[in-house]
């Protein structure tokens, strides 16, 4: 019988050959010839102090590489049998660090053509300066831009739990709900959904969904039913799409998207309040504060 190639002695360690794998059974391997190039012989270009995986170590330089313009976006990554060259690892590392690169949504993968800097579209800066002073909200702004508005949902419903805690009304309470998707330039880059309370707007022009998107915005709206508004309080954060998100707005993977919570209130209770998911890669949130 023919032993397999890892059984034998190992060799003393002055006299073993500079390119071996140790089994976990603790037995030597020589590499041959061929495999010794190309592979995790040549040329390392990762600190091997780094403690952290071989994987991350590759990620995070092309990331420095990507992030700093050195390879700007359009551009090729390296093939997967460059990448092992270039730094001395083997096809398992390199695939992850794509894979990892590629979940963060700095790069896109494309069939028979490689790996390429992912192209970002231009940021838009969104302004919330027009929002207090009500000449303008996500559907004015939209609009300014040569947006569309397509309404998604114009209806009373009960209240959900977290929906009636920001508005004050008990659970179950029949709210105006409604929902809309903004379009820019044919791409989709905003949901929202607001609330108002029914008893507010029932019977009025706002119950009325033809009459979207309300010129002036949702403050002027408001005016238009006697309302005058004391505050805008808002949450904003950063977080991960829900599949149903990334499809309505059509992101690439690893895109991540600002969250805007916005509740408006009147003198005496709120009466509006919203939820806004924006494209995080098309938008920069912009907000100037008065010093009084």
């Amino acid at each position: 019988m023919t032993p397999l190639l890892y059984d034998y002695l190992a060799p003393p360690v002055h006299e073993r050959p500079s390119f071996v794998l140790r089994t976990r059974e603790g037995k030597v391997v020589r590499l041959a010839d061929p495999l010794i190039q190309g592979s995790v012989l040549v040329a390392p270009t990762i600190d091997p102090a780094d403690p952290r995986a071989v994987y991350q170590r590759i990620a995070d330089d092309l990331r420095t590489q990507i992030l700093s313009g050195d390879l700007p976006p359009g551009s090729p990554l390296p093939s997967e049998a460059g990448l092992v060259r270039q730094y001395g690892s083997s096809r398992g590392p390199v695939r992850q660090a794509i894979n990892l690169l590629r979940s963060e949504g700095l790069i896109d993968s494309h069939q028979g053509r490689g790996v390429f800097v992912r192209r970002r579209p231009p940021l838009r800066r969104l302004s919330i300066d027009g929002v207090a002073d009500g000449t303008r909200d996500a559907q004015n702004s939209a609009a300014e831009i040569g947006g569309q508005l397509e309404v998604r949902r114009y209806a009373p419903i009960a209240a959900p739990s977290d929906v009636a805690a920001r508005l004050e009304l008990p659970e179950g309470t029949r709210v105006l709900a409604r929902s809309f998707r903004f379009i820019v330039e044919g791409r989709p880059v905003q949901l929202s959904d607001s609330y108002f309370p029914y008893d507010l707007v029932k019977g009025t022009p706002a119950e009325d969904p033809d009459n979207e998107p309300w010129p002036g915005g949702t403050l002027t709206q408001l005016r238009s039913l006697g309302v005058e508004i004391r505050e805008i309080t808002e949450d904003v954060a950063t977080r991960t799409p829900t599949p149903d998100e990334t499809q309505e707005l059509g992101l690439r993977p690893g895109t991540p998207v600002f969250e805007v919570t916005r509740t408006i209130h009147a003198t005496d209770r709120p009466v509006v309040t919203s939820r806004l998911v924006i494209a995080g890669d098309r938008y920069v949130l912009s907000y100037r504060i008065p010093i009084p």
